[in-house]
């Protein structure tokens, strides 16, 4: 199972990265983020779930605005990914 989630979770780090939210961040970044989407897509969350927890996280612990991402755009290439596992 670790070995799955490892690979998961390299997986969504690098669409996470691809947005280049935070010019210049290190890699691990976003990794608490990832983790928060990761396990709630294992329990099966859905696209409203995960857009929540990305807007929050974007906005809250990482200070970005509502203007600065689309997080229609990220959830569906999350939601896409996943789906297409």
């Amino acid at each position: 199972m670790k070995r799955i989630y490892d690979g998961d979770f390299s997986q969504l780090r690098k669409i996470i990265n691809s947005w280049n939210l935070i010019s210049g961040s290190p890699d691990d970044e976003f990794d608490s983020l990832n983790n928060k989407i990761l396990s709630e897509l294992y329990k099966n969350a859905d696209a409203e779930k995960i857009d929540r927890i990305l807007q929050s996280e974007l906005i809250v612990n990482y200070g970005l605005l509502n203007n600065e991402f689309d997080s229609e755009i990220f959830v569906n290439q999350i939601m896409n990914w996943w789906n297409s596992k």
